[in-house]
Parts: C-alpha cells; structure tokens; sequence
C-alpha cells in the first residue's frame, strides 16, 4: 500500500526533472513590446491527457527576451504545493530580441488542484542578474500560468 502511494510523487517527480533539464529548444520570433523584467516566460500548446489518478499536461515553454540584450538561465527549480523541490544547473540561452521554446514539457499533479513555483536564475547579455518567477496552478483539467515577483 506504501508503494502505490509512493508511485505518483515518485512519477511527478521524474516528469518534473525532465521539464528542468531536457529541453527541446529552438529560437523563434522575437515579442514586441515595453520589457518589466528582462526575460518573461509563458506558456502555450496546453494539452490535458487522462494518466494516472490525476492526468497529466504536456505544453511549450517560452522563455521571451524583453530586453533586447538576451539572457542565459543557469539554474532551475521547481517546488511544488504538496512539499518538497527539485532544482538543477541548466544552459539556456534566449538570444537577444528572441524567443526560447522548448516544446513538450511534462507535469504530472500529484492532487487535483496543485501549484507549481518555477524560478529561473540567470544573467543578461550585459552581466545583469536575471530572475524568472512564475507559478503554473493545476485544478483538475486546467492549467494557468501566473507571473509571480
């Protein structure tokens, strides 16, 4: 009985890690517009496939350089609502004026509502720091992605 219980954190967990550290990337179009933060992310392609006892989404990540000066991302983590973290060193690059997709993420709730706090660490292509918070909020079926500061 420990073990079954123990098989849906245990799965999240995996897709998780591979969210943060294997990436299927390559640049796009640049994002027009007034750059707040030097990179934002966002999130499209949003799929909802019955897995498991919660299901579990796949979606394009997008890392959009609102600076003009580009960024590199060098490290990630991940916490999610139900306790504990996962984090790692990562090589992204977002080119000055472009875009970072990276399409077929995995999450994997581990409860029918969840919320999962991403942060991305970095620096721009003037040695600035870069941070990039964002949560993505699971309720059942539907997934939203909020900016947080």
């Amino acid at each position: 009985m420990i073990a079954k219980q123990g098989l849906p954190r245990f799965i999240a967990i995996a897709g998780l890690t591979m969210a943060l550290i294997l990436p299927l990337a390559t640049p796009t179009a640049a994002a027009e517009g007034s750059p707040q933060n030097a990179v934002e992310l966002r999130v499209s392609d949003v799929e909802f496939e019955e897995a498991g006892r919660y299901g579990q989404f796949t979606y394009t990540r997008e890392f959009h350089d609102l600076s003009g000066h580009g960024a590199k991302i060098r490290h990630g983590r991940v916490c999610y609502s139900s306790g504990g973290c996962i984090s790692a060193p990562l090589e992204y690059i977002v080119e000055p004026g472009g875009v970072l997709v990276q399409e077929g993420q995995l999450l994997m709730p581990m409860s029918i509502s969840q919320a999962f706090d991403f942060t991305y660490i970095g620096e721009d292509g003037e040695g600035g720091d870069v941070t990039v918070r964002a949560r993505i909020l699971v309720v059942g079926a539907q997934l939203e992605l909020q900016e947080l500061e």
